[in-house]
């Protein structure tokens, strides 16, 4: 199953949120544009996701469309950690409109403002209209097969080797405690790897695999 899903076309961005007095941001595949007037994206988010209940607090969020040749420590650094207690915004250069973060390497940044929303047992989708876009570029956005046949072991040799991107020396909100996301949870039988914004210790227990649905008990620690 997870072989069939991975020939979708799915691109990467990284989303942003406001989260006085810092800000959210997470790495997503699941965007979609669904309309062209008005345009219209739809996004999908779990729901125990730090960014998601960010953006449910103001129902505005960010896009920032990232392109092929995007820094690595960029990808790591949303993907691999949380903004529950890692300032991730503060360890790259971004740029900001109307009081939400945005890439500044990427091809565009786009300002959405969400116009309705369905909730599942595990995952929101955000449908949500285009205010404004920001900065579009020429280049070939990065896409998740992209990702995973070329950049994903670049991507995690410059999360532990550059210093910044180490959780440990990351800067933290006052109060939290880093997490430990150097390696990967990954279902023993899909082989869905889990990059959720919550560590994976915290999901509750009833918490299932969005692919094939089995428990927790069925993730191994890769």
């Amino acid at each position: 199953m997870q072989d069939a899903l991975y020939t979708f076309t799915n691109g990467l961005y990284v989303v942003g949120a406001c989260n006085q007095p810092y800000f959210a941001g997470a790495l997503v595949d699941a965007v979609t544009q669904i309309s062209a007037e008005p345009p219209m994206i739809m996004l999908s988010m779990m729901n125990h996701s730090h960014t998601k209940s960010c953006i449910d607090k103001t129902n505005e969020f960010s896009l920032s469309v990232l392109p092929d040749d995007i820094d690595p420590f960029v990808v790591a650094n949303f993907g691999f950690q949380s903004s529950f207690n890692i300032k991730k915004w503060e360890q790259v250069d971004y740029t900001t409109h109307h009081n939400l973060p945005y890439i500044k390497d990427s091809l565009a940044q786009i300002r959405l403002r969400v116009v309705d929303k369905i909730i599942y047992p595990h995952n929101t989708l955000f449908i949500a209209e285009v205010i404004e876009t920001y900065e579009t570029k020429q280049g070939n956005p990065l896409t998740y097969k992209y990702y995973r046949e070329h950049l994903k072991p670049i991507c995690e040799a410059s999360f532990d080797n550059k210093s910044a991107c180490k959780l440990e020396n990351a800067p933290h909100e006052k109060g939290m405690k880093p997490l430990n996301l150097h390696k990967t949870w990954t279902c023993s039988l899909c082989m869905y790897e889990y990059n959720g914004d919550i560590a994976f210790e915290d999901l509750p227990q009833d918490w299932r695999c969005p692919f094939c649905g089995v428990g927790k008990e069925m993730f191994e620690l890769r």
